[in-house]
């Protein structure tokens, strides 16, 4: 079914020119100009709500009012989906949402969409950097700005905006769908995806057919530092894992008059040297899948013959250890990630007054799991820095309530199977000559996401695995990457439209499987 459906955006192009048959028309006027400044205008309003999310507040939200209110303004602003999708507020405290839209084949396994309402908050000191302010959802310079603009709330409203469309078109779905925004991702979605997942558990949903959700974008420039000048698609197929531990260093406590004589026996100075080793020394480097498929795929693409050379071949053991060490783990932190699992000092605490030497430093290690190693993996090597530095540690785990294996990566999702393939289409269709320097359908690739997603909860009840993309474009030279959880962050009108036409695809193409 899926090779026979045309390219085409049949539902917006429906609210141009009429309708049409359920799979043909054109893509160049999708969306309308009259569409994309509504979907501009609503966009706008909701980065506007502050629906900050925190770990230690009620609810894991600093304002709930902030989640209630955007609930309200969602149910106004898309009467029609609220309308004929059954629409339920749910998660702990209710402030996350569940839409339905049954399918004409109650058979067929549900497929889930995932987003989420909540975002990251803003350090107080960056206001005075921010070029409009991070909750004015201002539409400026080509760009709808604001917190949550890259990060996701593209992807609640690019959802909305293309079922809006598709039901104005009269298709419907025949396989049922699902739509799941939750309140706490950024915190680790405990009590909003985590929730619903156990909601859709106890009411017999235990097998979905794919989840969706957010993650990797089109790299409109291209993948530095071996792809430039031509755009690539990265579809996630796999995520790493998390694992937090708490590393606390004991040492000579005291006044601080008469500090230690011998170098290294006080707390502070035994935590220095780990920071050190912990900065110099990281874990072992690795190629794996679905980095492999990563190269293979992108190998034609690369700059460099000898480097297409290596990357096509890359599971040849001696073209392995070149790419590793020559190029993956010391080119950019982006492709070093990629190659290892990384230990990253996210605190250090152990002040007790000017005047006192702590009797304990602790340090706080975020390590983000390579598929194939486990936390006895990291803590082996944690444990081996202690024990070569010669400093006195112990070791406690940031949530000690969480079992080992979920710390693990994720499985990987297969790059050929109908899901990859179908938003594969999607994207080589709305982003046909999008891009300058475009040749050809849109290159596009599996990817390991570094960050975590909501997708974690739904793991064990999608069939057929999860898929992370956000079908949105980012430019690496233009500094987007670094406006996710930092300043300026935004997203162009164009993007936003891409976004809305190429989510609409998707739901076609997948749900009418």
């Amino acid at each position: 079914i899926m090779m026979g459906l045309a390219v085409v955006f049949l539902a917006l192009c429906h609210l141009v020119s009429g309708a049409q048959p359920r799979h043909q028309g054109s893509t160049s006027s999708c969306p309308t100009p009259a569409v994309l400044d509504a979907a501009v205008r609503r966009f706008s309003r909701l980065l506007q709500f502050q629906t900050v999310s925190d770990r230690d507040a009620r609810l894991h939200v600093l304002h709930e009012d902030q989640f209630t209110k955007l609930h309200a303004f969602l149910a106004e602003s898309y009467p029609e989906v609220h309308k004929a999708l059954t629409v339920e507020q749910v998660g702990e405290g209710n402030l996350s949402l569940l839409l339905t839209w049954p399918g004409s084949a109650p058979e067929l396994k549900p497929l889930l969409f995932i987003s989420h309402l909540d975002v990251v908050p803003v350090a107080e000191e960056t206001l005075s950097e921010w070029t409009y302010p991070p909750f004015s959802g201002a539409i400026a310079e080509g760009f709808v700005w604001g917190r949550g603009a890259l990060d996701v709330k593209i992807g609640v409203i690019g959802l909305l905006e293309a079922v809006t469309a598709l039901l104005a078109s009269g298709w419907a779905p025949r396989r049922t769908l699902l739509l799941a925004f939750g309140q706490d991702e950024e915190v680790g979605g405990d009590l909003g995806a985590g929730s619903t997942a156990a909601l859709l558990v106890s009411r017999g949903i235990t097998e979905l057919d794919a989840v969706i959700d957010e993650g990797s974008v089109v790299m409109e420039d291209g993948f530095a530092p071996y792809i430039t000048n031509k755009p690539i698609a990265l579809i996630s197929t796999a995520e790493k894992g998390y694992y937090s531990v708490q590393v606390q260093v004991h040492g000579q406590g005291g006044h601080s008059s008469v500090p230690p004589i011998a170098p290294g026996r006080s707390a502070p100075a035994q935590a220095g040297m780990l920071l050190v080793a912990l900065d110099t020394q990281p874990m072992r480097g690795a190629l794996v899948p679905p980095v492999t498929d990563m190269l293979r795929a992108m190998a034609p693409l690369v700059d460099k013959p000898w480097l297409q050379t290596l990357f096509a071949d890359c599971e040849r053991p001696e073209y392995a250890e070149r790419i590793l060490n020559g190029h993956l783990l010391v080119d950019t932190p982006m492709t070093a990630a990629l190659a290892h699992t990384t230990t990253a000092v996210t605190g250090v605490q152990g002040y007790v007054g000017d005047n006192v030497l702590p009797p304990s430093v602790t340090v706080t290690v975020n390590s983000r799991l390579l598929p194939g190693d486990t936390v006895e993996s990291v803590m082996a090597h944690l444990q081996g820095l202690v024990t070569n530095l010669g400093i006195n540690a112990t070791f406690h785990p940031v949530r000690p309530d969480v079992d080992p294996e979920q710390a693990l990566a994720t499985p990987v999702t297969s790059a050929s199977g109908r899901h990859f393939t179908g938003i594969k289409q999607a994207l080589q269709e709305g982003w046909q000559g999008a891009v300058p320097g475009q040749e050809g359908p849109l290159t596009v690739v599996p990817y390991l996401m570094s960050g975590g997603t909501d997708s974690r909860h739904y793991l064990k009840l999608s069939t057929g695995g999860v898929l992370r993309f956000v079908p949105t474009g980012a430019n690496q030279t233009a500094g987007d990457m670094a406006r996710i959880h930092g300043l300026n962050e935004r997203l162009s009108i164009t993007g936003l439209g891409r976004a809305m036409c190429t989510y609409m695809r998707v739901v076609q193409l997948l749900a009418d499987e």
